[in-house]
């Protein structure tokens, strides 16, 4: 995975991957609804483990969640001509995908960008589907971001580059350093992300980096830029980053895209010819030697052949679905060791532009604020419009706020980096994501002393009856809506037993 040039500082610009912290969509007006070919779809090594290990007949699946992951692999079930249920807790479809309208523009508050879109099947399926792809000239936004220091003085332009592309070298420094430095007493492992690094933090790699500048005003400035971006990118402290992140490849190229009028489109597209409940919480899975039943809080029980859960990470660390048999100690201990990160938005919608229009963001190096990384969406958004990204420790601070103390903050700030106080905005929005029963938090990263191979254990199927799929269950892909989407399409695979799946797209 790489965390350097433009991709790691596109993560200190708002632009991390997916789930539920991302950037903007775009505006595209209304398209009618058709039933389109969707092409045969097969996985690499990017959708995870090799399908097998199913019993029985497959003749009803019960898929749990109608995010990427379940919409996917009950896409191409219902067009194998299974018959499907989908579940979701929610009152609409797309789970950690949300475009909503804010001040007449649709904004994504949740995933929002196909990072790397060459080879990426998410750039397949928006062809299929007819849904345009939007580039983003990263390397503007990033080369126009403003450095704002306490009181709100701002790096001068010279070493604000300087600081930039010291930055863009971390990632090759942090790589030679774990080959260098194998962990004290770690096992050798095997696979991806097992290796050197999985016992060493970002955190620590970043300070032994940043260690090496000896102006100090250089070298705090040179941590705080790297922090924020690791953290930006990641969703959690990089204290509680493993090093292992380097370790993982990287099957795509290219820049990064949105797909146009949002990630909505995509949502509407996936959607299948099947069953679907919205509002069902699942409270149960309980399976036997001839299937599974599925209770929902409000008492209802449904049976099945197999049963696919596509529940966010956190969901399940939470417990809020019980199982019978209880998951099996390998399972449990990955739920417990992978982490579930926090990304947050604050999204401001203005009736005229306040600020200089030069800057293409701001970083606010601020104690006392979670609001520190900003960006100027006016252009993706279609009218004045800044957003911030909190994420990791920031992420967490911010949720704890109510939305009127956000808000508030977010003018205080914003006076600070911009020398003047703006008014209020004719429209705004907080995200939420860490206090959604059903999401509970962003997306999913490795910690220290866990490798892709508790990925592995999380995406192994239970009795050949209860499989599992979203982007914590993808291990090179975690954290990416294509990952979630590939791991469902994964699991259909696994269900159906055949190389590749069908699926019957809307556009």
């Amino acid at each position: 995975m790489r965390l350097s040039g433009k991709q790691l500082l596109a993560g200190m610009a708002g632009l991390s991957v997916a789930a539920a912290g991302t950037a903007l969509g775009y505006r595209a007006g209304a398209s009618s609804v058709r039933r389109s070919a969707g092409g045969r779809w097969e996985v690499g090594r990017d959708g995870g483990p090799a399908p097998g290990g199913v019993a029985g007949d497959v003749t009803r699946v019960i898929v749990i969640g109608a995010g990427l992951a379940g919409l996917a692999a009950a896409n191409a079930l219902a067009s194998a001509g299974v018959e499907v249920l989908v579940l979701e807790a929610r009152d609409r479809l797309g789970g950690r995908i949300r475009t909503a309208e804010i001040g007449g523009s649709d904004i994504d508050l949740g995933a929002a960008w196909i990072h790397d879109p060459r080879g990426n099947p998410l750039t397949r399926l928006c062809e299929r589907a007819g849904i345009p792809r939007l580039p983003y000239a990263l390397d503007d936004l990033i080369a126009g971001v403003a450095l704002v220091g306490e009181g709100g003085v701002r790096v001068r332009s010279s070493l604000r580059s300087s600081l930039i592309r010291s930055a863009a070298g971390f990632e090759d420094a942090a790589a030679k350093s774990t080959a260098r430095t194998p962990p004290s007493g770690a096992p050798a492992a095997s696979g991806s992300a097992a290796g050197s690094g999985r016992e060493t933090t970002l955190g620590v790699l970043i300070d032994a980096y940043c260690a090496t500048e000896t102006d100090p005003g250089r070298r705090e400035w040179m941590r705080f830029i790297l922090r924020t971006a690791v953290e930006t990118e990641l969703a959690a402290p990089a204290a509680d980053l493993s090093a292992a992140v380097l370790e993982v490849p990287e099957p795509y190229g290219g820049g990064d895209d949105v797909p146009g009028g949002g990630y909505r489109r995509l949502i509407t597209a996936l959607t299948p010819d099947a069953a679907i409940r919205t509002g069902a919480v699942v409270q149960a899975v309980r399976t036997d030697g001839s299937g599974v039943t599925v209770e929902t809080a409000d008492g209802r029980t449904e049976r099945g052949s197999h049963v696919l859960i596509t529940v966010p990470l956190g969901v399940l660390k939470a417990g809020m679905i019980g199982f019978q048999p209880a998951l099996p100690e390998p399972k449990a201990r990955a739920v417990a060791a992978l982490g579930f990160g926090d990304f947050e938005k604050v999204v401001l919608r203005y009736d005229s532009r306040h600020w200089d229009e030069t800057a293409t963001g701001f970083l606010i190096r601020h104690a006392n604020t979670p609001l520190r990384a900003w960006i100027d969406a006016t252009g993706p958004a279609g009218a004045p419009t800044l957003v911030a990204l909190a994420a990791g420790p920031a992420g967490r601070a911010l949720s704890a706020l109510t939305e009127q103390e956000v808000l508030h903050r977010a003018q205080d700030v914003l006076a600070t980096a911009t020398g003047a106080r703006l008014p209020a905005p004719a429209a705004w929005a907080v995200t939420g994501w860490r206090g959604d029963p059903f999401a509970r938090g962003a997306y999913t990263h490795i910690t220290p002393g866990a490798g892709t191979t508790a990925i592995e254990a999380l995406a192994a199927p239970l009795a050949g009856r209860v499989l599992f799929a979203g982007e914590a269950t993808c291990p090179v892909r975690f954290g990416h809506a294509d990952g979630a989407f590939t791991s469902g399409i994964r699991e259909a695979k696994r269900l159906l037993g055949v190389p590749s799946v069908e699926l019957k797209l809307q556009s």
